[in-house]
């Protein structure tokens, strides 16, 4: 059998058409969510009016000292849910807090706020591999910005000069002066060089 003749009973027969099916559907309560809904909004609503009524029933019943006990439990509930209330805002404030503090504490080591914030939520919420992350990200930019301070405080060499400060063109003489002609080709082609990387 298939899904639609399960589903149809024994409305289902060969050959239906698009419409005999949603007929059918529709004759079986099959697709009508809002139907359902209201039915079992209605089967709430009679059940709560149900309880209503025999709570009613035994309030009538009871002793004046038994109605003063009911009083007294539904008033130590009530704080009972006020008290859980409170420790339920307090925990939320201290976690509020312990993330402040530890953000306060990260931006003054040199988190960014957004990922110092990310990183203390981390932290309270005991996520290691969250934190580990993020120090790495901080510690990947410390980095940078390191080697981008050694840079701007180096100095440029002056025009002409080769970059590791030797002076090529001494060199070739000298070498010139000494007769040593493969000292001579390997100052001029590394002088040419340093040339080209100063371009």
């Amino acid at each position: 059998m298939s899904f639609l003749s399960d589903l149809l009973g024994s409305a289902y027969h060969e050959g239906m058409t698009e419409d005999d099916i949603s007929s059918a559907l529709e004759a079986a309560g099959v697709g009508n969510g809002a139907s359902e809904i209201t039915k079992l909004k209605n089967l709430l609503s009679k059940a709560n009016s149900e309880a209503a009524s025999y709570k009613k029933q035994l309030r009538d019943k009871q002793t004046p000292d038994e109605a003063e006990v009911a009083a007294q439990k539904e008033a130590y509930d009530a704080l009972i849910a006020e008290r859980d209330g409170l420790l339920a805002d307090k925990k939320t404030l201290q976690r509020t807090i312990s993330i402040a503090e530890q953000t306060a504490k990260l931006v003054g080591i040199g988190y960014d706020s957004a990922l110092a914030t990310e990183t203390a939520t981390a932290m309270i919420d005991g996520d290691t591999a969250k934190v580990i992350e993020n120090q790495s990200k901080v510690m990947e930019a410390v980095r940078k910005n390191a080697v981008a301070d050694r840079l701007r405080g180096m100095q440029q060499p002056a025009p002409g000069a080769s970059s590791g400060g030797v002076d090529y063109q001494k060199k070739i003489d000298e070498a010139r002066a000494s007769g040593d002609w493969a000292a001579v080709a390997y100052y001029t082609r590394v002088s040419e060089q340093d040339a080209q990387n100063q371009e």
